[in-house]
């Protein structure tokens, strides 16, 4: 069974790290700005989904969306997961 780490202990562990490796923080601001950039696209798709959620809606009551709603609301979500791909193909270069 493993021990649980203390706060005291990762923090001066993490703090090692950094001083013994430069490159270390200029690889932490890069990943930190990578999770953010993330975090932006999945908000982004969560806004694109619910508005096709609308749209499926209103057909699925009878009604007619605006012309080429859903064409729109596809063409964000396939452009969404474009800037996904790159996110994430950028990450996996960056490890390697």
């Amino acid at each position: 069974m493993k021990k649980a780490i203390t706060t005291a202990r990762f923090l001066a562990t993490l703090a090692l790290i950094a001083a013994r490796s430069p490159g270390a923080t200029h690889l932490n601001e890069q990943l930190d700005a990578a999770i953010d950039e993330l975090a932006a696209l999945r908000t982004q798709i969560s806004r694109v989904g619910n508005n096709l959620n609308q749209i499926d809606y209103v057909y699925n009551v009878g009604g007619t969306p605006f012309p080429d709603e859903l064409q729109r609301g596809l063409a964000m979500l396939k452009h969404s997961l474009a800037q996904i791909d790159r996110a994430a193909d950028r990450l996996v270069r960056r490890r390697i």
